[in-house]
């Protein structure tokens, strides 16, 4: 990817992307003048952008700012930039912050700052699609975070003598580690600090980063050092699901605000976090959480006169 694009630019990739990943039938909103389109991003119930019965809970909620030159979607109040919503898989793309450590010649601290991420239930950071990231020649990264009420912390160290050394094109320990991120984390921090006070490397490697990536949205590079001293956001998955039942389906079923819809079927995630997800039964298509979702899909007329 390349990192030097503008945050406007990556938002608007990323949210025309987005419109390939749901179909156009499951770009339902609810009726009573409740749209779904905030800008390019498609928003499907039980996702919604106005506060009148347009989305199904309060942490469903899609704030479309029309502040920028493009209009930015938001979840619920806060900051955190949405690019994607995926009615098939339950997951939210949004953009990350990245952390950094930088030290000056004299090797005094210049800027030091984590990445924090709160997560309201029922969102958890993908662990399937995400991958965690450290460079930097004297990187020590960490990511804390809480499975319930479990405290899960790992990490990874990047180490280099110079930019010669560097892996190309691969992130393999030498200027800069990656680590697999456990599942079902929603409160999560990014720390990254110096190993050995960024000792032999101040001249060529002042700063070192970490951040949670989307997989396939970052390839290392020696040209990496240079292009994330200028990067703020990147993109990255989160997982949601309906409700907050430990054994979904099963407890779900028996409740009278279970939402999934005619034709459709209940689904337990098995990722590490609670609730349940919605499909549309084999010969359907649609939005499964939409009181008119999921339809049958059309027979193509025959052509052969029979």
């Amino acid at each position: 990817m390349a990192l030097r694009l503008s945050l406007v630019a990556v938002l608007l990739l990323l949210s025309a992307a987005s419109t390939t990943t749901t179909t156009a039938v499951a770009a339902q909103a609810l009726p009573a003048d409740c749209s779904d389109k905030c800008g390019n991003l498609t928003i499907p119930y039980p996702f919604g952008m106005k506060k009148q019965d347009c989305y199904l809970r309060e942490e469903f909620f899609i704030n479309c700012s029309h502040n920028t030159q493009s209009p930015v979607a938001s979840l619920m109040e806060g900051s955190l930039i949405v690019t994607n919503i995926s009615l098939d898989d339950g997951e939210l793309g949004i953009l990350g912050s990245v952390a950094a450590d930088c030290c000056n010649a004299q090797g005094n601290l210049t800027c030091s700052f984590p990445s924090s991420l709160s997560l309201p239930l029922p969102y958890t950071i993908s662990s399937s699609k995400n991958k965690f990231y450290a460079v930097g020649c004297d990187g020590r990264a960490i990511i804390q975070g809480f499975r319930g009420e479990e405290e899960l912390i790992t990490g990874c160290i990047s180490l280099c003598n110079s930019l010669d050394n560097v892996d190309k094109n691969s992130c393999s320990g030498v200027g800069c580690c990656q680590t697999n991120i456990p599942c079902g984390l929603k409160n999560t921090t990014v720390k990254v600090d110096s190993y050995k006070n960024n000792f032999r490397v101040r001249d060529f490697n002042p700063c070192s980063y970490a951040f949670i990536v989307e997989q396939g949205q970052f390839n290392f590079s020696p040209a990496s050092f240079k292009e994330l001293k200028n990067t703020e956001k990147l993109p990255m998955v989160l997982n949601w699901a309906i409700g907050k039942d430990t054994n979904p389906c099963n407890e779900a079923q028996k409740r009278k605000d279970f939402i999934c819809t005619a034709n459709s079927r209940c689904v337990n995630p098995n990722r590490g976090s609670v609730g349940y997800l919605c499909r549309c039964l084999p010969g359907y298509e649609g939005n499964p959480y939409h009181p008119d979702g999921c339809q049958g899909l059309q027979t193509p007329a025959r052509t052969d006169g029979a």
